[in-house]
């Protein structure tokens, strides 16, 4: 999928783009970065997958409390981040909230009309624009810890995380209800 693609890509991409877009600004040690991804992404998920591998369905209470464990996880991680952060988030709350869901709208609209301009079918460019508009804040969040501004660059992925949610569930549900063109055979 995009997704698995993008995520294996993540620990070679991103510190590079890092570098390449920011590095005139900031410090960017392109190694240590992608080792702090592999080690944030890439490991957890080999970690997560053996696990299920090995253990899927010998322990049905596991299988049902992990994605708990997960949820909770991710609320408490948002929770710390949002709480670090508080002094930054009442300066610039509002703007930031703004500016998360122009980028979330944004990435919905450019992934939707990039797949068109490439012709893909009207359904596979819905599948495309909620891919692109839903990208996980995690890495983001994951980097900002990293660097020491958990409080500060922490505070957009904490707030995109829910945002994208909601976005994503509102145009998934209004696509649902809206027949792509051309598409007889659903």
């Amino acid at each position: 999928t995009i997704t698995s693609i993008a995520t294996l890509l993540s620990p070679f991409l991103t510190p590079v783009l890092m570098k390449l877009l920011a590095g005139e600004f900031i410090a960017i040690d392109v190694l240590a970065m992608m080792w702090s991804i592999v080690k944030m992404i890439i490991i957890p998920i080999g970690a997560g997958l053996i696990f299920n591998r090995l253990l899927h369905g010998r322990a049905k209470w596991l299988d049902r409390a992990m994605p708990v464990v997960s949820m909770a996880g991710i609320a408490l991680i948002i929770v710390v981040i949002t709480a670090a952060g508080r002094d930054s988030l009442l300066d610039i709350g509002l703007v930031l909230l703004l500016l998360v869901l122009f980028h979330n709208l944004f990435g919905y609209t450019l992934g939707y009309w990039y797949a068109r301009l490439f012709r893909l079918p009207e359904r596979d460019a819905r599948t495309v624009a909620i891919e692109v508009g839903m990208q996980n804040g995690g890495l983001a969040s994951g980097i900002a810890h990293s660097v020491g501004k958990i409080a500060t660059m922490g505070l957009a992925p904490a707030i995109f995380g829910p945002l994208m949610n909601i976005t994503g569930s509102v145009l998934a549900s209004y696509w649902h209800k809206k027949e792509p063109k051309g598409s007889a055979e659903s």
